[in-house]
């Protein structure tokens, strides 16, 4: 039986055609072809973009998410002839000594009581000092600057 069943399998005319429908494996291989090529090209125009994340527990909803930052005031002091000099940005008056520089600060500084003021306690301003302005000068102003309410104080040039 065995052996007549084999014969069975030889002959052209009873045997079943095993086939593999390699159209459908071309098509496979060809779409994984197109679709690695198509994506490595892709992988070449990636960039590195900074975000900045808000803090989760800092976030406001008033906050306004287009503002500008702000110019620093700057505040300049030279020497001239021994005698400080001090200048103010944003068209203030010049000063002659750091008193005088607190109570101008002081009138600028916008608060409840003062809404007409012109800077909140947080606005920047930078202290300006030339080089052959002597220490003490330097540091009296820093002083009549806080002592006017102002928080957000730095050293440096007039260049930002």
């Amino acid at each position: 039986m065995a052996r007549k069943h084999r014969a069975n399998l030889r002959e052209p005319h009873t045997r079943m055609r095993l086939s593999l429908s390699i159209t459908a494996m071309v098509d496979v291989v060809f779409m994984l072809l197109v679709y690695f090529l198509l994506t490595s090209g892709a992988a070449a125009n990636e960039r590195v973009l900074r975000a900045e994340m808000p803090d989760s527990k800092g976030v406001s909803s008033n906050s306004d998410p287009f503002a500008l930052e702000t110019d620093p005031l700057i505040i300049e002091l030279t020497d001239r002839d021994g005698a400080v000099y001090i200048t103010l940005s944003a068209g203030l008056a010049p000063v002659n000594n750091a008193a005088q520089l607190e109570r101008r600060l002081a009138d600028v500084l916008l608060t409840r009581d003062t809404p007409r003021g012109l800077f909140a306690a947080d606005h920047p301003i930078r202290i300006a000092a030339a080089s052959d302005v002597a220490w003490e000068d330097v540091v009296g102003a820093f002083n009549a600057i806080i002592a006017a309410g102002y928080r957000s104080v730095a050293f440096g040039n007039t260049q930002p």
